[in-house]
């Protein structure tokens, strides 16, 4: 990387391997004491990076932090290397692993003649070429951590010489065998300490980073930041940046949170990366680190002109940048209206920074209609007219079904929310305010659905155990048909039998299926299904699809059922879904509870007219 501070950088393996790398551990230190998992990872991630690892990629383990010194060998021979304050475990575990490599190599002639060396002030004499057990506490684990190595190798089946590639070497040759400089492709993060500051620094940021392996895009630029926070010129307090931090990410940690900002498909390393992508502008097409490299460009060239349009020159103008950002997103998350609007616009794949530039420098009501107008425009923008949406099928406006009924949910939660809060003053004392948020975590994690109100089609239950369920459901369906003592009989009747014999010999269920469907169903729904309107939007809600495998081919009042059990059990059932399962947008008009065991053209009607009552202002 060109122009980088010597004493902070990213420095490859490869560079140790030139015999001018001496490294020393002093006696305060803990000795080597990695364990069989942490080798393990190393050399997975060591090899998942190497086999798919392109000219210029790069691949960096936690930090090397050393500074100089000079000792005497065993021999009285002075030695000018580095004392190592943090990277003892990796540095040693990384040295046992090119000593195996090069022992192992196919073309050990090409390989680097040397690798670097480690002396241990509290074992002189530890040699890593020819290690026992028994000697030493330290040996004993550099013993296990060898045949650890050994063991990995012979049980995964891999290319050694792809590793090597990107640990040994520095260069590679071209189709005219002539050798062609590339960026090294294993690093560690390498610093200098020269004071007992910089060593108190890097010890912070050692203990916000225990025990990782590699470093994560966000760990890196946190790196940056506590290493900026000792330069005069900037105003970062250490222990308010990591309070802030930690905030953010536990904040971010929230799944209530996360899936109102983020989609399924987005999924970084840690949470705070969404912060650190949106700075950068970071799309689908860059790589993993691509954010990181930008801080890193704003490390070593404060003018650089990415940052310079986003009027930052320094890291304290970032991480007032960076607050600014994750405090925007809570506002929007706490605002009822705005967390729904932009809740709504996320899930269908709009920007986060479209949105944010949509809404920045404008009142409440501004970006409530910029919102509006950006739902209308970049979501809805397939519905031509209002008029038109009754006639939208599952079958041929798939897409728009779900987009409108999404909204439907959506608009209600956030009517409901108006409402009460217009309310709020009428309160009396002891009342509470509460309303639906409609949760987008659920929406995202269970993969919410359309599903028919009315089956769509005719029976295709022709596995015993769907016949079993279906017919489990009729004892609690309310009926005052004189037929329908007798039509329940049958069908606990049939469920014994089904049962004990394990098929439907003579097919015995598709007889009664129909005279129960005659009974429940009245014929104004027989005509609409001979119509084929069954799949139009009056027929259609929003569902998770938990829910939609129970639900099935059921009849309505057993659908209606499963909502009512569901909702019971505490599992969010979309508010629109529930108010129409509930009967909210048609009234009892009977004296019977026959109403509940059918949804009839009537109730099709009731529900379109409170879908155009709710969404329409959205498409003018």
């Amino acid at each position: 990387m060109a122009d980088q501070n010597p004493n902070f950088r990213l420095k490859a393996v490869a560079e140790l391997l030139d015999g001018t790398h001496h490294f020393y551990i002093p006696s305060y230190q803990r000795g080597y004491r990695w364990g069989t998992r942490q080798v393990e990872d190393l050399i997975k991630d060591i090899w998942d990076f190497a086999k798919n690892a392109e000219q210029g990629d790069f691949y960096c383990l936690q930090p090397l932090v050393v500074k100089r010194k000079s000792w005497q060998d065993i021999s009285n021979k002075i030695i000018n290397g580095w004392e190592v304050i943090d990277g003892q475990q990796r540095l040693t575990s990384i040295l046992l692993l090119l000593k195996y490599l090069k022992q192992k190599s196919s073309d050990v002639d090409s390989l680097p003649k040397f690798l670097y060396s480690i002396t241990y002030q509290t074992r002189f004499n530890l040699d890593f070429d020819n290690i026992h057990k028994e000697s030493d506490i330290d040996c004993f684990h550099a013993a296990l951590t060898k045949e650890k190595i050994e063991k990995w190798f012979s049980e995964n089946q891999v290319r050694k010489s792809k590793i090597e590639e990107v640990l040994f070497y520095d260069y590679q040759k071209n189709e005219n065998d002539q050798e062609i400089k590339m960026e090294p492709q294993v690093n560690f993060i390498w610093y200098v300490a020269e004071t007992e500051n910089d060593i108190e620094s890097i010890k912070i940021f050692n203990n916000l980073n225990k025990g990782k392996i590699r470093l994560t895009n966000a760990e890196l630029i946190k790196a940056l930041f506590i290493l900026k926070s000792k330069d005069k010129r900037e105003k970062l307090n250490l222990n308010e940046l990591a309070y802030d931090w930690n905030h953010m990410e536990n904040s971010l940690h929230d799944d209530k949170f996360w899936y109102f900002l983020a989609n399924k498909n987005y999924q970084p390393a840690t949470r705070i990366d969404l912060i650190f992508d949106f700075l950068t502008s970071k799309s689908e097409k860059y790589d993993s680190d691509f954010s990181y490299r930008k801080f890193q460009n704003l490390y070593d060239n404060p003018n650089d002109p990415f940052w310079r349009d986003k009027d930052i020159s320094n890291f304290t103008d970032a991480w007032g940048k960076i607050k600014e950002v994750f405090e925007t997103l809570l506002y929007w998350f706490e605002d009822g209206t705005l967390y729904h609007y932009i809740g709504y616009l996320i899930y269908f794949e709009i920007p986060l920074l479209e949105i944010f530039k949509t809404c920045s420098g404008k009142s409440k009501t501004q970006i409530v209609k910029e919102i509006q107008i950006l739902i209308r425009n970049k979501v809805l923008n397939d519905i031509d007219d209002i008029n038109d949406i009754s006639g939208l099928n599952h079958t041929d406006n798939y897409y728009q079904c779900k987009k409108l009924l999404l909204f439907f949910n959506i608009e209600t939660c956030v009517t409901q929310q108006r409402n009460q809060t217009e309310n709020l003053f009428k309160l009396s004392v002891g009342d509470t305010l509460t309303y639906y948020k409609f949760p987008f975590d659920q929406c995202k994690l269970y993969d919410w659905d359309i599903e028919h109100v009315c089956s769509k089609t005719d029976n295709p239950l022709r596995e015993v155990k769907d016949k079993i369920i279906w017919l489990s459901y009729i004892e609690n369906i309310v009926c005052y048909d004189k037929s329908w003592i007798k039509l329940k009989e049958e069908s606990k009747d049939l469920i014994k039998y089904l049962i004990e014999k394990k098929k439907d010999e003579g097919n015995k269920f598709d007889p009664l299926y129909k005279s129960i469907l005659y009974v429940v169903q009245n014929d104004s729904e027989e005509k609409e299904e001979k119509n084929g309107i069954k799949d139009t939007l009056d027929n259609l809600v929003l569902l998770d699809s938990g829910t939609n495998r129970g639900y099935g081919n059921a009849l309505f009042p057993t659908k209606r059922q499963i909502i009512i059990e569901k909702d019971k059990e505490g599992i969010f059932i979309p508010v629109c879904t529930k108010n129409l399962f509930l009967k909210y947008y048609t009234k009892d008009d009977t004296d019977s509870s026959q109403w509940k065991n059918s949804w009839t053209i009537d109730d099709r009607k009731a529900y379109m007219k409170a879908i155009h009552d709710t969404i329409d202002f959205i498409l003018m």
